[in-house]
Parts: C-alpha cells; sequence; structure tokens
C-alpha cells in the first residue's frame, strides 16, 4: 500500500515542478514578444532612439569595420606570436 505521506510530498514536488516549468515557459514566451515588438520599433522608426534591439543592429553593422581593426593590431613577424613558449 502507498503511504499517505509519501504520496503527498510527491504531489507536492509534482506541483512545484510543473509551476517552475510554467512560469519558466511563460517567461521565455514574454521575452520573445518584446523582443518582436522592440524589433518591429525599430524597423518602423530607427531613429526614434529606441534601444534594445537596435543596439544588437548597431553591433552587427560595426562588426566588419572592428575586425579590420582587430587583424590591422596582430602581430605578423615573430613566429612564437602563436602563444608558444619556445622561442
Amino acid at each position: 500500500m502507498i503511504d499517505p505521506t509519501s504520496f503527498g510530498t510527491a504531489l507536492t514536488a509534482l506541483a512545484v515542478v510543473a509551476a517552475m516549468v510554467i512560469a519558466f515557459g511563460l517567461a521565455v514566451l514574454s521575452d520573445m514578444a518584446m523582443r518582436r515588438r522592440e524589433d518591429r520599433a525599430a524597423a518602423a522608426d530607427p531613429a526614434a532612439g529606441t534601444r534594445g534591439s537596435a543596439d544588437r543592429w548597431e553591433a552587427r553593422v560595426e562588426q566588419p569595420g572592428r575586425t579590420r581593426e582587430l587583424v590591422a593590431g596582430a602581430p605578423t613577424g615573430d613566429p612564437a606570436a602563436n602563444g608558444s613558449s619556445s622561442g
């Protein structure tokens, strides 16, 4: 026979886990909806000064220049520049 105390504990644990899964699922859906709304606002009026998704877009736009800057500053002459300690 099932012990009523352990059965109640199992049901409580199951309820807590189910509540956490539902809460995290709703949080994910809410975050996705917010990001979509930000993306639409940024696409509709990029000069409005809205932040959030617009920051991610600016980072993508600036990336090629940043890559050139990093490559220009890279060491070129010494073969040990690849991180090896043997000289």
